[in-house]
């Protein structure tokens, strides 16, 4: 191929050197359109990462796919013009491309047998998920009391979507969706679940199931109704998932394959997908196995905290127990009875009956809310005896698992027990200053009350749902609501903190709340009939109080967990590292090479370097004065060299390398060029700046000085076509400019980038330009210190009106970075540009 290549631009130079100017020229056009999508690119990721943006990971997939392309365009774009520049270069290139796809790579996926595993044995958790895996623990190791049943393998997961060819489409929703976006989230969901529901489970997976839903009848002496659950890779351990993934509750033999994919289309419920999102695991990280259980008719279920969740200190057991099935419980309907048991001595400490109204239950194979009778709202859902014996479960269980455990239990009318899951509990450590910082308030707070479900203290506006839909709240908002069901979930990125008038600690709503550090306080009782909305209140979930206002001692130290501790921060940190940091920014230096490439950014560079001396280099390898650079002359402290691609320069010019203001035809260069020398515009105030780190490079108000061919600015010109690079110390400006007789056609565009300044000195000359820019009519965009500027449909006599007033902003803003600090006026300095002030760098 090189060879090729080689052979294919010496016969051009030789014999049609014309051919190759164009060619040439093309390829250096599209060289820097595929720059400007790298550096776009480049300044998206840098965006995501410092503005703490979550996107699944398919559509950071997707953002590098774009940025390989565009890179790669830009190597293949140089091989064209200088074939022996790409020949290193794109090797380097291959080295960091395979860096960073082995990081966004999925694992490893099996698609073969076993598709069906028992709880006989104990099977491997990437198999079966961790619930799944637990169960199984729990019944081998501790034979506890576990139902009958299977699992159905995340190896069935990964057939499913192979035989049904969905892994593209569901990697092209998944890039689509912004979490942030409520009608996004919804509509990709429901076009995800669709999809999956409609799937055809292969055949067999199909038998393997029913066999293995037969067997279980055999065990049990004849037909069983099952609980469908979900038991994903990453639930129930490090990352609970809680109330996330549906539960099929009463289904059959002739129903168990319709309920697979009815749980397995939940991995891509609103809730689900934003909680995965958010943590920052892959699609493909989570695959689902799901687990079908004999189904348990309880008289009564809860949950047991092997330690208080919300204060590890507290050297308790919590039982919690309502009447009928756990559902009502978990979601956070029900208010549970509860019974807190001493850690050391095993005797119930305290217990409080809870304020159930319902239970339910299943009655002819369908799952019905019920009213409690009299007795059973005068009565605990269990008594003493039992709830020292769960306690004692959840000992066993914390000691075999070496830490706290969340325990679900159910137990049926006649007294028989089973243990429906165990996983590590999602807990909170309480502030140590907590008791001391409330002391010092003397604020009569709105009211006080409630069960802490999740600790902390925040600051917010009230959002009331009562009447209101929930999508609608807003960021850093105190949700106020009568219940917590787990979709609340999908709106939890919003919330600082939420207060609700029913709900239990022991929901999933409220494991999510401990997990993600929002502040939760349940059964209030009052809370939506005391808050209002749109009022701003103080949470301080760890005292079940709610306060007008803000409370600063409160809200000290309230800045969250570090940014790199999280996964997708983590990840994502990582693959920066291979594309943005840039060691190559001395073209005049000996290591300015391929082989010193050290990211991404640092191919950019250089491929963009060796593009423009592939072109400043034309004069020499063309005979003629079409295809030869000139240098510009003037008084100014610039080294400018002008490529002509049609009439730039003016006809009647000879053939000397050097040609003067008045010998440039092109009227954009013309126009752009009487602001930069507009006599305001002072160059000579930094002529003593000496820059040593760019060899013997002086700098002139922060500009290549002449004498400086490696630091030089280049133009490409016609006579109604500007394309100038400028090169200004540490940061770049391109103008490309289109100044014809037809406006509809006429645009100028600018790059602004980079700066020598510290970041506050950056940011605001970067808001300096914005506001000018504004004003000239142009749009402008802004990404990190990148800033874009555009403006089109314009007549030719505005355009060159523009381009003079741009001249002028760029002389003006050579240094600015370095004068701008904290506490400069910008409004003050655009106004004297405005005024013609042009020099800021004195």
């Amino acid at each position: 191929m090189l060879l090729n290549t080689l052979f294919k631009q010496w016969s051009y130079r030789l014999f049609a050197p014309g051919i190759m100017l164009h060619q040439t020229y093309d390829a250096f056009k599209a060289l820097l359109e595929q720059d400007g999508q790298s550096h776009d690119l480049m300044a998206g990721f840098e965006i995501l990462y410092h503005d703490g943006k979550r996107e699944d990971f398919a559509a950071v997939i997707k953002r590098y796919d774009d940025f390989s392309q565009a890179v790669a365009g830009m190597i293949d774009s140089l091989e064209q013009m200088n074939p022996a520049d790409a020949v290193t270069l794109r090797q380097y290139f291959k080295k960091f491309d395979f860096y960073i796809r082995f990081l966004l790579a999925p694992p490893e996926q099996f698609n073969i047998p076993p598709f069906v595993v028992h709880f006989d044995t104990t099977p491997e958790p990437a198999q079966t998920g961790n619930k799944a895996y637990n169960l199984a623990v729990l019944k081998n190791e501790l034979h506890a009391p576990v139902p009958d049943g299977f699992s159905i393998t995340t190896n069935a997961f990964f057939k499913l979507i192979d035989h049904n060819d969905f892994r593209n489409s569901i990697n092209d929703l998944l890039a689509g969706i912004d979490i942030e976006d409520q009608q996004s989230l919804l509509h990709g969901s429901g076009q995800l679940m669709g999809l999956i529901r409609s799937a055809e489970i292969p055949p067999d997976i199909s038998m393997d199931i029913v066999n293995a839903y037969d067997r279980m009848e055999q065990q049990c002496g004849g037909p069983v109704s099952c609980a469908v659950r979900s038991s994903a890779v990453s639930e129930d351990g490090v990352h609970s998932f809680a109330g996330q993934y549906h539960t099929e509750l009463g289904a059959s033999r002739e129903t168990v394959l319709e309920s697979y994919l009815k749980v397995v289309a939940s991995k891509y419920t609103p809730e689900a997908l934003f909680y995965r999102i958010t943590v920052g695991l892959s699609d493909e990280e989570t695959p689902i196995a799901v687990l079908v259980l004999t189904m348990v008719d309880a008289a009564a279920s809860g949950v047991i905290y092997t330690v208080d969740p919300t204060d590890s200190k507290e050297q308790e057991q919590i039982v919690h127990s309502i009447y009928g099935l756990g559902e009502l419980l978990v979601s956070g309907t029900a208010n549970a009875d509860t019974f807190s048991v001493d850690r050391e001595d095993g005797e119930i400490k305290s217990k409080k009956k809870g304020l159930q109204q319902k239970k339910l239950v299943t009655l002819a194979g369908q799952l019905e809310e019920v009213e409690l009778d009299r007795d059973e709202r005068a009565a605990f859902s269990i008594s003493d005896a039992r709830a020292l014996d769960l306690a004692e479960w959840g000992r066993k269980i914390e000691e075999h698992y070496g830490q706290p455990q969340d325990i679900e239990w159910a137990l049926t009318d006649d007294d028989t027990l089973f243990l429906l899951q165990a996983r590590p509990l999602q807990q909170q450590v309480a502030s140590q200053d907590a008791v001391e910082d409330r002391a010092s308030i003397d604020v009569i707070p709105l009211f006080e009350g409630g069960k802490k479900a999740a600790g902390g203290a925040a600051f917010g506006k009230v959002y009331l749902v009562e009447g209101r839909d929930v999508q609608g709240v807003e960021d850093g908002a105190v949700l106020v609501v009568r219940s917590t069901p787990p979709s609340l979930v999908r709106v939890l990125s919003k919330l600082v903190a939420v207060v609700a008038d029913k709900g239990a600690t022991a929901g999933h709503f409220a494991t999510v709340c401990r997990e993600f550090g929002v502040p939760l306080l349940v059964n209030t009782e009052t809370g939506t009939s005391v808050l209002t909305q749109g009022q701003e209140v103080t949470v301080d979930a760890d005292h079940n109080v709610v306060y007008p206002g803000r409370i600063e001692v409160l809200l000290q130290g309230k800045d969250g967990a570090d940014k790199d501790e999280i996964p997708y921060f983590k990840k994502l940190r990582t693959i920066l590292d291979f594309i943005t940091p840039l060691k190559l920014v001395d073209p005049a230096a000996a290591d300015f090479q391929p082989t010193s490439c050290r990211s991404m950014h640092d191919i950019v560079r250089y491929t963009h370097e060796m593009a423009v001396q592939a072109m400043f280099s034309l004069g020499d390898k063309v005979s003629g004065r079409s295809g030869k650079c000139r240098q510009l002359q003037t008084e100014l402290p610039l080294e400018v060299y002008l490529l002509d691609v049609g009439d730039g320069i003016c006809p009647d010019t000879g053939a000397e390398e050097r040609v003067g203001l008045k010998q440039i035809c092109s009227v954009p260069f013309i126009s752009l060029w009487q602001g930069l020398s507009n006599p305001g515009v002072d160059w000579d105030a930094h002529s003593h700046f000496d820059w040593k780190s760019f060899d013997d490079i002086a700098l002139a108000g922060g500009i290549a000085t002449k004498n400086s061919g490696d630091f030089a600015s280049y133009a490409i010109i016609s006579k109604d076509y500007l394309n100038l690079n400028m090169r200004f110390g540490y940061h770049f400006t391109l103008v490309d400019a289109l100044c014809g007789s037809d406006s509809r056609a006429n645009y100028c565009q600018l790059r602004f980038a980079g700066g020598g300044g510290d970041y506050r000195g950056k940011t605001l000359r970067i808001e300096f330009l914005v506001a000018v820019l504004a004003r000239l009519g142009l749009e402008t965009t802004v990404r990190a210190d990148l800033l874009d500027a555009r403006v089109g449909d314009i007549s030719s006599r505005e355009l060159c009106h523009t381009l003079d007033m741009l001249g002028r902003l760029l002389g003006a803003t050579k240094l600015m970075d370095m004068v701008l600090k904290d506490g400069g006026d910008v409004n003050y300095y655009v106004e004297q540009f405005f005024a013609g002030n042009y020099n800021f760098s004195g």
